[in-house]
């Protein structure tokens, strides 16, 4: 009896076992990224060995499957993310947190053309910023974001007008005088850098730099300075519609203030040392006694500049996707006001992209960004020292005068009144009244675009073709108002441009495994490029009323108009791309591009680009299996050729031209430019050797050595006189650029719900001229005082040197060529300083903390061993204007004694262009810090209404570290005399989805 009663007892719980094993629950969750604690969107939740049971987040996160054993085992990935597997053990609730992939050598990303790929499998250098350091932008121009976030990339902007386009260089400058800035990619088609500026940073879901010839050469044209591919955000297939709106205003300020300048009491008494007598001038001893006694002290930065300039921002999106299509579209507003007066723009965008799957064989689709853009621009923010440039005149201006007229009240206390349009103290106009009376607008309408259409006919074989447009109108108006200088007699100027570029691209790409570890995929493609510019322009003068505005109000033609431009290009390239993959290990492509310009000779108009790379998976063998703190670890070599085409037009053609000269009393016309028909591309050959790795799961390293040599240089050259031409264009130099790129990401460990990276970068470049024209070993371009010679860097200064000031008489001294102090000054005496215009360090550094919804990431940027000229002191430590405007406080301290030791030199001693003027201009800038919150989705799933709610902070500029005594060391100019700085940021904002 009681074996029986064991056994059923037995049996019972067998039941009982069995029963709870097949019993099947509902299950659902939110999916989140460790980092931050936002949702995330598109992840696949999937029962493990079933092909039917899965499910897949939405925008926040949610996920739901029914119906599935209470033992199973849920399996959750996702592109960007590592993958996870979670025991259900009988729950219906579970969440689940994802660890983002940090490790770049399994994200995918898109090389060329054709379909992405594995960093872990790319034999080349590329670097892909992602859409959270790109997203809520403070600026117009979402490139800014990308200063400091990738070795071997510098990014700069040389003003703070709000439309200022960003400029980028990858690894040195290539050319001297060809361009060096990269070919910019959007979504697959070719984009002039401007782009950025029509771009809602919100709208980009990545941007990856290519920096070697593996990864470059496959554009061959225009691809020597390396390449920018930038990819909009897109929907996802059987995705629900989500909407996302955000908003966001901020205000900006200029970066550095100004140079410590004289006070009025100080600007009297340096004048009077300088010449006992300078009261005794009429009306001198009145101006100091009014401005003393009433205590004024103009600080013309605060009159012209303004502080808290704002700026405010909105975009909506949707976006979705059903069984067979996806979508995006969105629309977005911006307006920013500059610092500057009459600084400003205004900004309307829309991006709309459609991909379908019409049938199992066809897809086809397409992607538009259009933008609206109204400028203000000051048009004097260069270097310029004019009575228009507000950056030069704030600091030329007497500190005892009033911008305002004022009166004297019987107590002696001043009323101020109106602004003063004209200083009779300087005899000039006001710089604010000058702009006033010359708006100046610019509008820009840009379309951007393209449609594919992509058939797969048999397994493995994909043929696409793609039609883009890249285009713009622009005009820009500008009046003079007859009044003030123009009184009696206005102008009313319009100027009309067009530049469109037709891409016309077709591949086939055939992707083939076998034997079970081996890959290959062949790609081959066709692709034309016509591009048009037009433009035109008129203008009248006689206008005579402030009212009339337009050009038919205006009588009489202005000189040099009406002005017509036409200029037509067209590029022709055949190319293809072979790649070997074995078990994800052994890796080999090489690619070839043949190029047809009609910038280039009919003799000389077709180059041949290619490259071959490898790359070692070493991680993969098995005698480091057993290294469990090798996660990953890969060696990689490429080298190969790219072309770089940027010049002017027709420069190969001997154009006509007309002559200043009479002849019989009419205009004479001859041969303008000589032409060359044997002018080609410009070669740069790049080798590149790498290494990867990820250690101790949370450590990666990426270190890039490179070489590059720019052969065939494009230049301009001296002709001699004999020829009736001063210059002409030719192939003619060589220069090298060798350098390493490093990066480094640590995930530091934390407890759970918390996450603290840290990450750096650097790139180290050095530059040589190898050789010049006709076996010289050096050139002087006349009267600027530029020197290339062979065995030194391009923009190395070239420059006389400062010996110091003479302590008996405080004369100026400089070293002459024989290295011995002379007081006597002279170009002759120029030599190399090893101080150069061009960084060649250049890096930066982020710290990433999350904190269940809180986010904080802060980005450094920073450049070492850059100088610049800083023109600005030339005139504001330089006597001989200080009666003419004010001067910088140092020059208190000019020698005045015998015996006295200083660097300002005497009075009597002229100021010249030498190295006392040269500063070094390297800093370290905080580029960016954000700070978001998102709210926790329990709160989202009791409002029924919202997916997410994200609040966020953004400062730009807010640190700036440097020696530079200029306005802002950002600027790549090797001279900055009144340039507009960049500005000082801050930026609150919501994000809202739905």
């Amino acid at each position: 009896m009681k074996k029986a009663k064991l056994l059923l007892a037995a049996l019972a719980f067998a039941a009982s076992a069995l029963f709870a094993s097949a019993q099947n629950v509902n299950v659902s969750g939110v999916v989140s990224d460790s980092e931050t604690g936002e949702p995330v969107m598109g992840a696949v939740v999937q029962l493990q060995g079933s092909t039917t049971k899965y499910s897949m987040t939405d925008m926040g996160g949610n996920y739901t499957l029914n119906s599935v054993p209470a033992d199973g085992t849920l399996v959750v990935s996702i592109l960007g993310y590592e993958g996870a597997e979670v025991k259900l053990n009988g729950r219906t609730r579970v969440d689940i947190i994802l660890a983002p992939d940090v490790e770049m050598l399994t994200d995918a990303i898109v090389l060329g053309y054709g379909s992405a790929k594995k960093i872990s499998s790319i034999t080349g250098s590329a670097t892909t910023v992602g859409a959270k350091l790109l997203q809520n932008a403070p600026t117009a121009s979402v490139g800014d974001a990308l200063q400091g976030q990738i070795a071997g990339l510098q990014v700069w902007s040389n003003s703070g007008e709000p439309s200022e386009t960003i400029s980028m260089r990858i690894r040195g400058v290539n050319s001297i005088n060809a361009g060096t800035e990269p070919l910019f990619v959007l979504d697959g088609s070719p984009v002039p850098s401007s782009i950025f500026t029509a771009l809602n940073a919100n709208d980009i879901e990545n941007i990856t730099v290519m920096k070697d010839a593996s990864a470059t050469a496959i554009y061959g044209s225009r691809a020597a300075n390396g390449v920018v591919f930038i990819t909009t955000k897109t929907g996802r297939t059987g995705e629900k519609p989500t909407i996302v709106v955000r908003g966001q205003y901020g205000v900006s300020n200029m970066i550095r203030h100004q140079i410590p300048l004289l006070s009025s009491e100080q600007w009297f008494d340096f004048n009077e040392m300088l010449d006992p007598t300078f009261l005794d001038q009429p009306g001198r001893a009145a101006q100091k006694d009014f401005a003393l006694d009433h205590n004024i002290n103009t600080d013309w930065f605060k009159y012209f500049f303004s502080d808290n300039a704002p700026t405010w921002q909105a975009d909506a999106s949707y976006s979705g996707g059903t069984e067979t299509s996806d979508y995006y579209v969105s629309f977005g507003a911006l307006s920013q006001e500059g610092n500057a007066p009459f600084s400003d723009m205004t900004r309307v965008s829309m991006l709309a992209k459609l991909n379908t799957q019409i049938t199992s064989w066809f897809k086809t689709g397409f992607s538009f960004n259009l933008a609206y853009q109204d400028l203000n621009t000051t048009g004097f923010s260069g270097t310029a020292n004019s009575p228009y440039n507000p950056m030069f005149m704030a600091s030329q201006m007497y500190p005892w005068m009033s911008p305002y007229e004022y009166t004297v009240n019987p107590d002696g206390s001043l009323t101020y009144g109106n602004r003063r349009e004209y200083f009779d103290e300087m005899g000039m106009y006001n710089t604010v009244y000058l702009q006033e009376i010359q708006p100046a607008t610019t509008n820009y309408l840009r379309l951007s675009g393209n449609i594919y259409e992509q058939i797969t006919p048999v397994k493995g074989l994909v043929l696409r073709a793609v039609q883009a447009l890249n285009g713009n109108d622009r005009r820009i108006s500008q009046t003079a108002y007859p009044t003030g200088p123009f009184e009696g007699s206005g102008t009313a100027n319009e100027n009309f441009s067009r530049y469109y570029q037709f891409t016309f691209t077709n591949t086939a790409e055939y992707t083939i495994d076998f034997l079970e570890d081996h890959n290959i995929t062949a790609l081959i493609g066709q692709e034309s490029i016509v591009s048009k510019t037009e433009g035109f322009g008129v203008a009248m003068d006689g206008i005579s009323d402030n009212r009339m505005y337009q050009i038919s109000d205006g009588t009489v033609l202005a000189d040099g108009y009406p002005t017509r431009t036409l200029s037509d290009e067209s590029y022709n390239s055949f190319f293809g791309r072979l790649s070997y993959n074995y078990n994800d290990t052994y890796l080999f492509d090489a690619s070839f591009r043949r190029d047809g310009s009609s910038l280039f000779g009919s003799n000389r108009r077709w180059a041949n680009f290619w490259s071959v790379g490898g790359r070692w998976n070493i991680s993969n063998e098995s005698f480091l299996e057993d290294v469990a703190w090798i996660d990953a670890l890969a060696l990689k070599a490429s080298y190969g050729t790219t072309g770089n085409s940027s010049i002017d037009n027709y420069l190969s053609y001997g154009r006509v031209g007309n002559y200043s000269l009479l002849y019989d009393g009419k205009t004479a016309w001859g041969l303008g430019d000589p032409g060359n028909n044997d002018l080609t591309w410009e070669v740069v050959k790049n080798l590149n050797i790498g290494v990867s790795a990820r250690l101790f799961g949370s450590l990666n390293l990426d270190v890039d050595f490179y070489n590059k040599v720019t052969s065939d240089m494009l230049m301009e050259i001296p002709f001699s006189l004999t020829t009736g031409h001063d210059s002409g264009w030719g192939n003619v130099a060589d220069m090298l650029n060798r350098g390493v790129d490093f990066e480094i990401s640590y995930d530091i460990p934390m407890p759970r719900d918390f996450y603290l990276n840290v990450s750096a970068n650097f790139n180290y470049n050095h530059n040589e001229i190898l050789s010049l024209f006709d076996g010289r070993d050096y050139f002087e371009y006349p009267n600027t005082g530029i020197r290339l010679e062979v065995g030194h860097a391009y923009g190395e200064y070239y420059i006389p040197k400062s010996a110091g000031v003479d302590p008996r008489d405080g004369m100026q001294m400089w070293y002459d060529k024989d290295g011995n102090k002379t007081k006597q000054f002279s170009n002759d005496y120029s030599v190399f300083t090893g101080k150069q215009q061009f960084a060649p360090w250049a890096g930066g550094f982020n710290l990433t903390f999350g904190w269940k919804g809180l986010s904080v990431g802060a980005q450094f940027a920073w450049v070492a061993g850059k100088w610049t000229l800083n023109n600005d002191r030339y005139f504001l430590t330089n006597p001989a204007f200080s009666v003419d405007g004010n001067l910088a406080a140092e020059m208190l301290d000019m020698w005045t004694t015998p015996g006295q030791v200083t660097d300002i030199p005497s009075y009597e001693s002229e100021r010249q262009f030498d190295d006392t003027l040269l500063e070094d201009s390297s800093f370290l800038r905080l580029k960016n810090l954000q700070v978001s919150y998102t709210l926790p989705q329990d709160w989202m799933r009791k409002s029924g209404f919202f997916q997410s709610v994200r609040v966020f902070a953004v400062g730009r500029n807010l640190l700036t570290f440097t020696k530079y005594t200029g306005f802002d060391p950002e600027s790549d100019s090797n001279l900055q005399l009144g340039r507009y700085p960049n500005s000082k940021q801050y930026t609150f904002g919501v994000e809202l989805t739905f």
